[in-house]
């Protein structure tokens, strides 16, 4: 199974093991290791599966939290040449709400801007509800009818974008939540089970040295 998914403390746990497994099971075959050395390697090959189980769960979460974020196209366009086609994303920068947004550069203009609409989802449904909102507000006043009609149009179609957006972002942000739960959980356990198996390579040391 592929390690890259794996991280450190993950990849050394199961070198350990698999050093482990080798040893302990030489010694059963020749009848030198007891049975409670057969049940921890037994553990020892349910754990590697827990831990591989685990990051293939948490590769999928990230995969899907890191599509999510990059669902946001943009469509910018240079503000004083009113083209895209030779526009260069230079980075990101935070408006006045908080709201990261994408930097530009326009190599035919070589105009720096800041796109006005957010760069990711989350930031987006904020701006999606102070939208809907303004336009509401702007309906009180609005006298011209054509105008007012696009606005009664809009509005709607503007609120089910937001239905929508809004618990996908809530279930990819517990997802997370739960997945940092559960990496608190894993290291843990990682950590004791490092040093519990570290004493039991000692063990194992200790019944293969000659008799004097």
């Amino acid at each position: 199974m592929n390690n890259i998914a794996l991280k450190a403390n993950e990849r050394e746990l199961i070198k350990l093991i698999r050093f482990f497994s080798k040893r302990a099971t030489l010694l059963m075959e020749t009848g030198e290791l007891s049975q409670e050395h057969e049940q921890l390697t037994a553990a020892c090959q349910n754990l590697e599966q827990q831990l591989y189980k685990h990051a293939e769960n948490r590769a999928a979460i990230l995969d899907k939290r890191e599509r999510l974020e990059k669902v946001i196209e943009d469509n910018a366009y240079c503000p004083k040449c009113q083209k895209a086609d030779m526009l260069k994303k230079n980075g990101v920068a935070a408006n006045e709400h908080g709201w990261k947004c994408n930097t530009y550069r326009c190599r035919r203009c070589n105009t720096t801007f800041t796109w006005n609409k957010p760069n990711n989802p989350w930031h987006m449904a904020e701006f999606l509800e102070m939208y809907i909102q303004e336009l509401e507000q702007g309906l009180q006043t609005q006298l011209n009818e054509e105008i007012r009609q696009h606005t009664e149009a809009a509005i709607p179609q503007l609120q089910d974008s937001l239905f929508k957006l809004r618990p996908v972002l809530q279930t990819s942000d517990e997802e997370v939540e739960a997945l940092a739960t559960k990496e608190k959980e894993m290291d843990r356990m990682i950590h004791q089970f490092k040093n519990y198996l570290m004493i039991e390579k000692i063990k194992l040391d200790t019944y293969e040295e000659p008799e004097e």
